[in-house]
């Protein structure tokens, strides 16, 4: 049958029967002209005369009763088999056999909550009220329930739709709870088409009901959205999409919590950063944020006056951690809509202190000592421990234990030298340069520049070269915005005018000064009055690199004279210290999956999970995976594994295992065994992801606009139930369908009378 038949008609199978009537009329009419007997007679040629005269108005008039009587079949016919105008309105529950598919989104928004219930909730009952329907049909209706976050492997897969078939589904539905996650409706909607397949029975209708939130976020330019839905609609698939939220509801959500954790060190104050962002259409006043250590909550309170509607605001605070181990954070504010994105977690783990290896070129000299003195006069307030070694250092002892390392006025680097620095820094660690009189440029520019792809980021001068003095020239330095530089911002900063730099290696006359127009890694950071750039911020692997083309210390210029040069060596070190051993920060749902050296690791694993009673702890065993040994080797998975355990590169047989249970923020804590059954626990921290707090909604409007005109599709509002029934739709076009049968019927009989014969009797003469 037609599709567009199934659209427009509650009883499709009687437009069929019902427009071959329409022969009826036609054949009578036929059937009236031949059944008369011609007979001649002496008056016949006044009667031919008479009807050549009436002919045309005779025949006109006949084939307007033809027409009335064609029409009054069709109304009848229009009225019996229910014709709907806006197939939006039509119940679902009609035909022959129908395979009814629920797309139920179980994303993070559908937490909404809507008075006692939830926008979860709300879809949760349009189920139940579309298979309570489709039992009062036995053996006519299949149902299936796909969830979003597992579109492969269905709840409910084609069953019969039955009386103990909906107890069952209440049971089912009772259990069932949204994620934490951020999802894919386009996932959703090809997973479908799948599940459909190619095995329906010929002639079955198949719908797919959608039942979502419909946020204004997950509509911005969906193409691979309308591209999925054409699919399914040139495949007969019916698509139904069912709002289960009214209205917006104002938001507040945090959205991050971060902070110095790379340079977190016991007894040393760490900034950590909160920020909140106001996803509602009016300003929130009076926004208090509590703030928790190690599950204590602790006597202080962030508070924001005001946040504008859409704004983000960032408030810095500062944590003392006393003793050396991993730490958690939690900051949280008052319940709203959305309770879930009020809250947020941070794992992070101090250090007793944070060693930096500096390495001064000349041995006699003191510049090492300045950078000393700025980051540890008293390790105990900053956490740093730095120590001063040679070139000789990096060829003979292992450096990876250094967050941090700068290479002070190095006329060279032996080759066993440069290797080991390389694979410091690319594997994450921090480096910062600076140069002085020793420098030889054709060493950096050959084996350190190395045409743009080396440790240093310029190539340079043979020479250095001195900034003349100039009075009331101004500063000599013109900052970029960069966080190291925080010391000087402000429009009238003393610490900017009083610095002055006296000497510099310029970059060579060939190399591009516009960032943008070289296309590189490189960022000019700061440059000198004179437009020399001065200092650079480029990556190498993993690591950050800061470089200086100037001294450290005084003979090039003035900066260690002033204790902006402390502050400034503090943020330097915040910007370039190895982040790489950090404890991960992901999203919920995303999948923890390990892999472990046989060599140095049991096959046992314990995940410590958060739930709602507190933990609960799964026990897992690796098993061998030969064959991704590579790939896991190189994956993030393995980056919190500590150095005297790490796995080694030889090993081509590999453990691994994957837990995917990681709905619920928190903090999970994997545990492992070495073969000394020595315990090693990692922390990973899960957070609700923040694009889901964004509330916005989705109009009708822009969703048939995403989608394209070629896509079929009904949108249902919140609350509206007449699709599923569908017993009071149609009603406007019954009524007009009867009156208008009703002045076909007076306009055909007015018509019959007046074409047909009608006996005079004549009158008795006086």
């Amino acid at each position: 049958m037609p599709s567009w038949l199934l659209q427009h008609f509650l009883n499709p199978g009687f437009v069929m029967a019902g427009t071959a009537l329409v022969a009826a009329p036609i054949i009578i009419h036929l059937i009236n002209r031949l059944r008369f007997r011609k007979v001649r007679f002496a008056a016949m040629e006044f009667l031919l005369a008479s009807q050549q005269r009436n002919r045309r108005r005779v025949l006109i008039e006949q084939l307007i009763l033809l027409l009335l009587r064609i029409l009054l079949v069709l109304g009848l016919m229009l009225l019996i088999a229910r014709l709907i105008l806006d197939p939006s309105q039509l119940s679902v529950f009609r035909g022959a056999r129908t395979h009814h598919m629920v797309l139920l989104d179980d994303s993070g928004s559908m937490r909404d909550r809507l008075g006692d219930t939830t926008a979860f909730g709300e879809g949760v009952s349009v189920i139940k009220k579309l298979v309570a329907e489709g039992s009062r049909r036995p053996g006519t209706q299949i149902f299936s329930l796909v969830l979003l976050s597992n579109p492969e492997k269905p709840v409910f897969s084609q069953r019969d739709v039955s009386e103990s078939f909906v107890a069952e589904l209440d049971t089912k539905l009772e259990n069932l709870k949204p994620t934490h996650r951020a999802l894919s409706l386009v996932d959703g909607l090809n997973a479908a088409k799948t599940l459909f397949g190619d095995k329906e029975e010929r002639g079955s209708v198949k719908h797919l009901h959608v039942l979502s939130d419909f946020r204004q976020r997950d509509w911005q330019d969906q193409k691979a959205l309308s591209a999925a839905a054409e699919t399914l609609d040139a495949a007969d698939v019916t698509l139904n999409f069912v709002k289960t939220v009214e209205q917006r509801h104002a938001n507040l959500s945090l959205t991050d919590l971060s902070g110095d954790l790379q340079v977190a060190a016991a007894g040393v104050p760490v900034r950590l950063r909160a920020t909140v962002k106001n996803f509602a259409e009016q300003a929130a006043t009076e926004v208090r944020l509590s703030v928790f250590q190690d599950g204590q909550k602790l006597p202080m309170t962030l508070v924001f006056d005001k946040i504008e509607a859409g704004a983000s605001v960032e408030r810095e605070f500062d944590l003392v951690f006393e003793s050396p181990k991993k730490h958690d954070v939690r900051v949280s504010l008052e319940g709203d809509s959305l309770t879930e994105d009020n809250s947020r977690l941070l794992g992070l783990e101090t250090s007793a202190v944070h060693k930096v290896l500096i390495v001064d070129g000349d041995p006699s000299g003191d510049e090492g000592s300045y950078v000393v003195d700025a980051l540890a006069a008293d390790p105990r307030i900053t956490g740093f421990s730095p120590q001063i070694e040679t070139v000789d250092y990096l060829r003979r002892r292992p450096i990876d234990e250094f967050q941090a390392i700068y290479l002070l006025n190095v006329a060279d680097l032996p080759a066993d030298a440069l290797d080991p620095l390389e694979k410091y820094v690319a594997a994450g660690g921090g480096l910062a340069w600076f140069v002085g009189a020793s420098v030889k440029t054709a060493f950096y520019n050959e084996s350190l520049f190395k045409a743009g792809k080396g440790l240093f980021p310029v190539p340079l001068e043979t020479a250095p070269r001195d900034l003349p003095v100039v009075e009331d020239s101004g500063p000599d330095l013109v900052l970029a915005s960069h966080p190291i530089f925080r010391v000087f911002e402000g429009q009238e900063n003393p610490y900017l005018d009083v610095t002055r730099v006296a000497k510099f290696f310029p970059a060579a006359a060939s190399w591009p000064r516009d960032d943008q127009a070289r296309g590189d890694d490189v960022q000019t950071i700061a440059t000198l009055r004179n437009r020399q750039p001065l200092m650079f911020h480029h990556h190498f692997g993993k690591g950050n690199v800061i470089t200086c083309l100037t001294t450290c210390g005084p003979a090039w210029n003035n900066w260690a004279k002033y204790a902006s040069y402390v502050v400034l060596q503090l943020e330097l070190q915040k910007t370039i210290a190895r982040s790489d051993r950090q404890l991960e920060r992901r999203l919920a749902g995303e999948p923890i999956e390990l892999s472990l050296n046989p060599s140095e690791f049991t096959d046992m694993i314990d995940i410590v999970v958060p739930d709602a009673a507190g933990e609960r702890t799964v026990r897992l065993q690796a098993a061998p995976d030969a064959g991704n040994a590579k790939d896991k080797r190189d994956g993030s998975d393995e980056k919190a594994l500590p150095e005297s355990r790490s796995p080694k590169p030889e090993a081509s047989l590999r453990l691994t295992a994957t837990f995917r249970d990681t709905d619920l923020p928190g903090i999970y804590r994997v545990r492992l065994l070495d073969l000394n059954q020595v315990p090693f626990e990692r922390w990973i921290t899960y957070n609700f992801p923040a694009d889901e707090s964004d509330l916005a909604l989705a109009t009708t409007e822009l969703i048939r606009k995403q989608l394209g005109e070629k896509v079929r599709v009904s949108i249902q509002e919140p609350g509206e139930f007449s699709w599923i029934a569908g017993r009071d739709i149609g009603s406007e076009v019954r009524d007009a369908l009867l009156l208008l049968l009703a002045v076909l019927l007076i306009a055909e009989q007015f018509m019959a009378y007046r074409l047909s014969y009608h006996h005079r009797p004549s009158s008795t003469a006086r």
